[in-house]
C-alpha cells in the first residue's frame, strides 16, 4: 500500500519533479554536460528516468519481472551516454539527484507519512534506495560495455 501511495505521487508530480531536476543540473558543477542539451531534450531524460521509477519499482518489488528486463533500458541509457561523450561520473550523480529530489518532494509532503508505521517508512526507504543502487549500476554496466567497444 505505502508503495502505491508512493509510486501515484512521483506519477502526480513528475512534471514538476522534472522542472525542478531540469533546473538544478542546469546549475550544479557536477553536471555540467548536461547544460548542453536543450530544455526539451534534458526534460524528457530526467521524465522518461521518473516514468521508469514509477513504472518499474512496483514490478520489481513485485518480482513479476526479470530483473534483466527492468533495468535493460539503464544499461542502455549507460551507452547512449557514453557516446555522447558525457563523464560517467555526471551520469551517476543525474541518477542520484533524481533519487534526492524524490525523498525531497516526500519529505516536503508531510501528509504522505502520516497513518503509516515507521517500519513501513523504513522499509520503502531501503526499497527504493536499492532500486537505485541496481539503476545506477545498470548505468555503469551500460557505461563501460560501450567503452570497450569502441576502444
Amino acid at each position: 500500500m505505502i508503495t502505491q501511495t508512493f509510486l501515484g505521487l512521483i506519477e502526480k508530480h513528475a512534471d514538476t519533479l522534472t522542472k525542478d531536476l531540469v533546473q538544478e543540473f542546469r546549475t550544479r558543477k557536477e553536471t555540467m554536460h548536461y547544460r548542453d542539451l536543450p530544455d526539451e531534450v534534458l526534460y524528457a531524460r530526467v521524465h522518461k528516468v521518473l516514468f521508469n521509477v514509477y513504472t518499474r519499482l512496483g514490478n520489481w518489488l513485485s518480482k513479476t519481472k526479470p530483473k534483466d528486463t527492468l533495468f535493460a533500458y539503464y544499461r542502455g541509457l549507460g551507452r547512449e551516454r557514453r557516446q555522447e561523450g558525457i563523464p560517467l561520473e555526471e551520469v551517476v550523480m543525474a541518477l542520484m539527484l533524481i533519487k534526492r529530489r524524490i525523498w525531497k518532494f516526500i519529505v516536503e509532503s508531510k501528509t504522505f507519512a502520516s497513518g503509516y508505521e515507521q517500519q513501513d517508512l523504513f522499509d520503502l526507504n531501503y526499497n527504493v534506495g536499492l532500486f537505485f543502487d541496481r539503476i545506477v549500476l545498470a548505468t555503469i554496466t551500460g557505461y563501460q560495455e560501450e567503452m570497450r567497444a569502441g576502444s
